[in-house]
């Protein structure tokens, strides 16, 4: 019995299925986004960097990252099961709310705070280390909510004060983490207003006890108001609310519209899109063989749901009212709390980069679904839907984990092969790049990873400066380098880099079947697979800031993960290196060892450095045995034929080749 007590018990339930959904993977998950630039600066002058990063918007999340950065280091395993940690303490919280609010009804509090946990709109799970912030403020919002109802509901004075002493406390200390976050606010009172509207009565008396009850969490929203608003300065501009709310003052009708357009779409985004948008552009661009796994985990999970669901006795009505109703009501309250600070500030749910902003909606979600299966008349067809959105989310949750799990090794492939390529950089070096998959919407994702490899102690001793920038592959930056405009300074969190659009070098993946490219302009071969963005300017890339003569830089396993097998990408990297050094028999000694391990190119513009030794060399055979391959992909040949062409001092037998086999019609 015991042991049966503590397997149906909600906190089991709830760790059960967190650890389920959230933990296979994390192993495999490492940096990413602004990991990169946040890890950099620690690593550079230590945790105390994290006031200085966060002093421009969010100074108290601090708090949080300089402990956390003590603690953990720089292992992204660590910052992930805090992040897991805080998810769980999240749903307990929000357990327990739920649970005072309706005492009567422990499985749909149980479901409310399953689905609140494995909600498949908010896809920000695997970036533990930016996001710890958000976790801990999570976590201490919902328990200051809990324990705002537990006050109204103590009978012991010193046992209220405290209960509201602490909530205050937490309160502040979740709006310092995110100023959106303020929503909870909003369901704090509508908690409260709630139990105060069993009393009975006038609207106006209803809400004078609320007040009665929970006046010291007045404290929360007016105190954190008042330091934002009066003591502290924001300098970054979606954190200025003042900044803001200029955009109402030029245009108040169309702005008004506007936030009322992004309210419908936005709650219907949390409460039904979030269960179908992020899992169509997630799961169904899975492999076969992680699409069978997925399918198998999402219906376990239902399964498991419906078990859950089905230890429920029923009960649809508390004594004096119909909690379905009121869960259903004050869920859509809390969807509409959650969304609209983000809203006014002019920001917008949109999937998957702006998922973060239905954190606050999702327990109003969460509210709102078992509301409406519980009113539902047949109970199987309530425990089908139930068990039906926890499959949904347990999909979309495993193909967002896959997804992750993908960018990691693809991005420390991708930076082991560059440390292959180029034992240095020059400092001042500005890169851009291309990665096979997962974008670089920032320049941080590119110079960051760059500079623990090369520069991982900065440039200056007063403070963070790398000595690689980047610049964004997109239409700015290519006009800016044709231009050839000049560097640009910029100081973002205390972080200094000088991007400077002449001296540019291009590092490119064009597919995970390609290896790593660093771009010479006066010769750019480019894949047939290569991004248009890099095309236009592929003849600006300047590879004599690769310093083909200094020690090779190894790449911290703490961030890169041990070094790949030695397969074609690494023989083609140090054919590259070899072809920049002018080392044509080093680089047919490259060729007879890949040869040997029966690897060789998955595009075919990989063979360059090869062909150009074998022109060289005179070794007219291998170019023959080469050119069906080539010849195969009409943009490589004509490639081929040009670079061939173009080389001096080549035999008669070898030219002769080149025009007949290469460049012949």
């Amino acid at each position: 019995m015991r042991w049966k007590k503590f397997l149906t018990h909600p906190a089991t339930i709830l760790l059960a299925f967190a650890a389920a959904i959230y933990l296979p993977l994390i192993g495999q998950i490492g940096y990413t986004n602004d990991d990169w630039y946040l890890m950099y600066a620690a690593g550079v002058k230590g945790a105390g960097v994290f006031r200085d990063i966060f002093a421009v918007d969010r100074p108290l999340r601090a708090l949080v990252m300089i402990p956390a950065y003590l603690l953990f280091g720089a292992n992204p395993i660590y910052y992930h099961l805090s992040a897991f940690a805080f998810r769980v303490l999240s749903a307990f919280a929000f357990y327990d709310l739920t649970k005072n609010l309706w005492p009567r009804q422990r499985t749909a509090s149980t479901l409310m705070a399953l689905l609140f946990l494995l909600y498949p709109g908010f896809l920000s799970q695997t970036n533990a280390i930016d996001y710890q912030s958000h976790f801990a403020g999570l976590a201490a919002a919902l328990a200051s909510l809990a324990l705002t109802v537990r006050a109204c509901l103590a009978e012991r004075r010193a046992t209220k004060w405290m209960l509201h002493a602490l909530s205050v406390l937490l309160g502040w200390f979740y709006l310092g983490q995110m100023e959106w976050y303020i929503g909870f606010e909003a369901i704090r009172w509508s908690s409260v207003f709630l139990l105060a509207a069993r009393r009975g009565g006038l609207l106006l008396q209803k809400g004078w006890t609320a007040v009665r009850w929970a006046y010291p969490s007045l404290l929360v929203p007016i105190g954190f108001l008042f330091w934002r608003m009066f003591l502290f300065e924001s300098e970054r501009g979606a954190t200025d609310l003042g900044a803001q709310f200029d955009q109402l003052t030029l245009s108040p009708l169309a702005t008004g519209l506007w936030w009322l357009v992004h309210l419908v779409q936005d709650f219907l985004n949390v409460l039904i899109l979030a269960y179908g948008v992020p899992l169509t552009r997630l799961a169904f661009d899975m492999r076969l063989s992680h699409a069978l796994i997925g399918f198998a985990f999402a219906l376990t999970m239902a399964a498991l749901a419906w078990m859950v669901a089905r230890a429920s006795d029923d009960s649809a009505q508390d004594e004096a009212t119909d909690w379905r109703v009121e869960a259903f009501w004050l869920g859509a309250a809390s969807i509409l709390a959650g969304i609209l600070p983000v809203i006014l500030v002019n920001r917008h749910i949109v999937f998957p980069q702006y998922s973060r902003y239905t954190l606050v909606a999702s327990a109003g979600a969460a509210m709102m679904l078992v509301a409406f299966a519980y009113s539902l008349n047949k109970k199987t067809v309530r425990l089908v839907f139930l068990s039906l959105i926890v499959g949904l989310s347990a999909l979309t949750h495993f193909a967002n984990n896959v997804r992750a799990a993908q960018e990691t090794q693809a991005a420390r492939e991708f930076w082991w092969q560059v440390s292959w390529r180029a034992p240095q950089f020059d400092e001042g070096t500005t890169l851009v790049a291309h990665y096979p998959i997962g974008g670089t919407e920032e320049d941080y994702f590119v110079w960051g990873p760059a500079n623990l490899i090369y520069y991982p102690e900065g440039t200056n001793p007063d403070f963070v400066q790398p000595g690689i920038h980047a610049a964004i592959l997109n239409d700015e930056t290519i006009v800016k380098v044709i231009a050839r405009e000049r560097q640009e300074f910029d100081n973002r969190r205390s972080i200094r880099t000088y991007k400077n659009y002449r001296n540019i070098l291009i590092v490119t993946q064009p597919t995970l079947n390609s290896c790593v490219q660093i771009i010479d302009g006066f010769r750019s071969d480019l894949s047939r697979y290569e991004n248009a963005e890099v095309r236009a300017i592929a003849a600006y890339s300047e590879t004599e800031h690769i310093r083909t003569d200094e020690s090779f830089h190894i790449p911290p396993a703490i961030y890169f993960g041990e070094e790949p097998a030695h397969g074609w990408c690494y023989y083609y990297q140090k054919a590259a290196l070899a072809r920049q050094r002018g080392e044509w028999g080093e680089i047919i000694s490259i060729g007879e060892q890949a040869q040997s391990q029966g690897v060789e190119a998955g595009d075919l513009i990989e063979w360059m450095p090869f062909l150009e030794a074998y022109a060289h060399e005179g070794q007219v055979t291998r170019l023959e045995a080469l050119s069906p391959i080539i010849r195969s992909d009409a943009y490589v040949a004509s490639q081929v034929c040009q670079r061939l062409r173009g080389l001096e001092g080549l035999s008669e037998s070898v030219v002769q080749v080149i025009e007949t086999v290469f460049c012949g019609e």
